[in-house]
């Protein structure tokens, strides 16, 4: 996942990144949205801030300690430059990832526009956004490694829809390890739980009979 981007990384955030076989894990939710939670510890960004300072936040810790910021502060703010440790995606259009916003809206059957927004903290320190915006275009910027990945997959994706009716798109990733929740189904992180539920509700609406 992202093999480019985690190699421009240092060890400490690799580390953090690495999802698979980890504790995280993605969920529906019912009528085709779902989430991924990649870094539990990271999901709610008010609790239980990092024991340490991360080496790549360090500069950030100390402007902001010049600024007069206490060290409870300093730590709640670096803790939450990174952005939350999931990805809401909810049906049809719209996901909210760690620290952006995205609507997909689509323009024909092979085309679609995607409006991509980062977030910043509201009222936080300049610094703090300024790092966390840098740190979103390490990542989703157009010169970025990480949407580059996406790009390309998606255009692959595309290419292999327009194959003949008779081959299937396979989105199997996960199945046997999904258990039943209260909303719908559970399994590891790397598991297409998200993507078969949202196709699952966009059959269900394709197919509804009008009234």
């Amino acid at each position: 996942m992202h093999k480019s981007f985690l190699s421009s990384v240092d060890r400490q955030t690799k580390e953090m990144l690495d999802f698979v076989g980890g504790p995280g894990y993605v969920e529906s939710l019912g009528n085709g949205h779902s989430v991924m939670v990649m870094i539990p510890d990271r999901i709610d960004l008010d609790h239980n801030p990092d024991p340490e300072i991360p080496g790549r936040f360090l500069d950030l810790a100390t402007q902001l300690r010049g600024e007069g910021h206490d060290e409870a502060a300093v730590r709640r703010i670096v803790h939450a430059v990174g952005g939350s440790g999931f990805n809401l995606n909810l049906f049809p259009n719209v996901a909210c990832s760690l620290s952006f916003f995205r609507v997909l809206q689509p323009i024909s059957v092979c085309e679609t526009e995607v409006h991509h927004v980062a977030l910043t903290m509201k009222g936080g320190p300049a610094c703090a956004n300024q790092v966390r915006l840098r740190l979103h275009e390490h990542f989703q910027g157009p010169m970025g490694f990480g949407t580059t990945d996406d790009a390309e997959a998606w255009e692959r994706v595309q290419q292999g829809a327009e194959a003949e009716e008779r081959l299937w798109i396979m989105l199997n990733r996960g199945l046997p390890g999904e258990r039943p929740t209260a909303d719908g189904q559970r399994s590891d992180v790397s598991a297409e739980t998200g993507m078969r539920c949202a196709y699952q509700q966009w059959k269900k609406m394709m197919t509804a009979e009008e009234v």
